[in-house]
């Protein structure tokens, strides 16, 4: 196995340790990751569907879980069929090319999620803070800016971070996780990489801190705003309709911290570092959409009213 590293090393290659199983375990693990793979991408699709086919969910809300989406199935995509494929080979040989993308479309799910839902905060303070004026506010112009800020920023952080990892000097080849990601590639680096470090850490960090900076904010005004209501039912309302998106934000978050924590501690079960990492890929993007479509009054009405038209029709 050494000399196979060796090998790869003298080229643009490099090799993903993976997963440690027993080969009778390859079939359980493909089937379970295929038809994970398969739910995110029916309920995201599905979602997505339903929003872009019915124009009373065309709301600056919806809008924005269309980029939620879009933005779930960029991470998926980008490491499930890969890992299926990975279940079946001995030396998991990735080339630097098809590394860095799959590191790209990683670190610009994590980001641009983050962003999304710092800007679908503001949009539900505003629609409960600011009811009479919320058209006025969340106009399809500024839903266009909040959406090319979030997707922007994250672009222009993953080029810059994977961008002075890729200009370092490679002496290893061995990427000691399931699948391709900064924090695994500038290890790599025959000289001094703490400048990657420090930067990956600092807009992980800032970017954490921005959007829970907007979801405390936000959400403490809509709190207060629904506190002082006449109106016997808002606040019931206000939580009926904040409940999908606090989820979804506190599943995403969860585990992302979980991903980054495991990676910190070296005593850890290196397989349960992956899985830490897979799970904050896979989960969120399978949950997400669930989550809103059953939360969410009128995309559950929308699908409910399809489903009794179709059954009626037949």
């Amino acid at each position: 196995m050494l000399s196979m590293y060796n090998v790869v090393g003298n080229t643009s290659d490099f090799i993903l340790e993976g997963f440690f199983f027993s080969p009778e375990a390859r079939v359980p693990l493909f089937l379970l990751v295929f038809f994970g793979y398969m739910i995110i991408v029916f309920v995201n699709t599905t979602l997505f569907l339903v929003i872009v086919l019915h124009t009373h969910l065309h709301g600056p809300m919806y809008i924005m879980l269309c980029n939620l989406i879009v933005c779930d199935l960029l991470g998926s995509t980008a490491v499930m069929p890969r890992l299926m494929a990975d279940f079946f080979v001995d030396v998991k040989v990735i080339s630097f090319a098809a590394c860095i993308i799959q590191a790209f479309f990683i670190h610009m799910y994590y980001l641009a999620g983050q962003l999304i839902l710092s800007a679908m905060a503001l949009d539900r303070y505003a629609a409960i803070c600011n009811p009479l004026r919320y058209t006025t506010i969340m106009t399809p112009r500024i839903i266009v800016k909040l959406c090319l800020m979030a997707w922007g920023g994250a672009f222009i952080i993953v080029v810059v971070l994977l961008s002075i990892t890729i200009r370092l000097p490679k002496c290893k080849s061995l990427v000691l996780h399931a699948y391709c990601f900064n924090g695994a590639l500038f290890v790599l680096a025959c000289g001094d990489y703490s400048a990657n470090n420090i930067y990956g850490l600092f807009m992980t960090y800032f970017t954490s801190s921005l959007s829970l900076s907007a979801i405390v904010f936000t959400y403490s005004k809509i709190l207060i705003t629904c506190f002082f209501k006449s109106q016997a039912n808002a606040k019931s309302k206000a939580l009926q309709t904040c409940a999908s998106h606090l989820t979804v934000y506190v599943i995403f978050e969860t585990t992302l911290l979980f991903s980054i924590m495991a990676l910190r501690f070296p005593n850890i079960s290196p397989n349960l570092t992956k899985v830490f990492g897979t799970v904050m890929i896979t989960v969120p993007p399978c949950l997400n959409p669930l989550i809103y479509g059953i939360n969410t009054k009128e995309i559950r009405n929308t699908v409910l009213k399809y489903f009794k038209k179709k059954i009626t029709s037949s």
